[in-house]
């Protein structure tokens, strides 16, 4: 094979493996996604964040996750069928016509590609001796393999996201208003009726986000509703518990050991959040007015979750909202 020839080989061997790596890292590993993958999404996102920006369209980022999820795999897909081909069109006569045994165009060979990977191998084009007969049954099973993983990775993550959902749903259940609930938190059966079931979904919502890292596109699926939107329903939710917890009535307040753990809690969520947000301010120097916290939030610095603890952890979940689009 002349120098030129070797070098398109290699090239094209990179990029089956670094494909096939990325989509083996997406689909099993559980801390988040691949190279390729995480700058794609990213990039795709924010450029859908900076339209959204100028012309508000909820419904808009609403498709935007389903449809960063098919473009993911289309692309997986697109880069291995783009690898083989540069491989198969590295050698002359490597890939003949079955009818007139002549050598395949580079025409012939883009389709021959395509029908290879797909698994169909109709026969009317085939590779003509080894090592070419070899590495064309190894290009069925890679397309193969990378098709089952592409479905079940979209089947997987659809009740991912629908859970998301859920749990946003059910936050909202028991704080929509965050200032009309609290000002009804002034007797003990109240204080722990809300703080028992926050805490309850605190905890799921704790274990959701472990999620991002094994499903890393769902970050980018957008509710079009801000009453099942994760981020603002979480955020709430947190601000309630921080209210309680340093309730102005201490004979209302949850054990310390319910505080510390709450705290734990919410710091294990931050921390699930800093790779989806990574490129984005975690140290806001103003929240936004939506999100500035009521006004009967303590900021002093008693009891056992002081506000210098919550106000670097809540502007990791404001950040949070923003990046979701809200």
């Amino acid at each position: 094979m002349p120098p030129l020839s070797i070098f398109q080989a290699a090239l094209a061997a990179l990029i089956i493996l670094f494909t096939l790596f990325d989509a083996f890292v997406t689909i099993l590993s559980l801390r988040g996604g691949g190279p390729a993958t995480s700058l794609i999404s990213r990039k795709l996102w924010q450029l859908m964040l900076f339209y959204h920006r100028i012309k508000p369209s909820h419904k808009f980022l609403a498709a935007s996750g389903p449809l960063l999820m098919i473009v993911i795999v289309a692309f997986w897909y697109g880069m291995l069928y783009l690898g083989w081909f540069l491989l198969f069109q590295s050698a002359e006569a490597n890939i003949v016509n079955s009818n007139t045994l002549t050598a395949a165009s580079n025409l012939d060979k883009l389709y021959f590609t395509g029908v290879t990977l797909s698994g169909l191998g109709y026969g009317d084009v085939t590779a003509n001796h080894f090592p070419w007969t070899l590495l064309s049954t190894l290009a069925v099973s890679t397309g193969t393999l990378l098709t089952s993983l592409g479905l079940s990775y979209i089947i997987a993550v659809v009740p991912v996201a629908l859970e998301k959902r859920q749990l946003a749903t059910q936050i909202n259940s028991v704080v929509d208003d965050r200032g009309g609930i609290v000002e009804r938190l002034d007797d003990k059966a109240s204080v722990d009726f809300v703080w028992q079931k926050l805490f309850d979904i605190q905890l799921n919502g704790m274990k959701f986000s472990t999620k991002y890292g094994a499903y890393p596109v769902v970050a980018y699926f957008h509710s079009s509703q801000q009453d099942s939107a994760f981020s603002v329903a979480y955020l709430k939710a947190a601000d309630i518990l921080f209210y309680i917890a340093n309730h102005p009535n201490s004979a209302l307040r949850p054990t310390p050991v319910a505080v510390e753990t709450v705290k734990n809690l919410i710091f294990a969520h931050s921390e699930n959040l800093r790779h989806v947000v990574a490129d984005e301010s975690t140290g806001l120097e103003r929240w936004p007015d939506r999100y500035q916290p009521i006004s009967s939030l303590p900021q002093g610095d008693s009891g056992l979750f002081s506000w210098e603890e919550y106000k670097q952890l809540r502007g990791l979940l404001v950040t949070a909202c923003l990046y979701d689009g809200w």
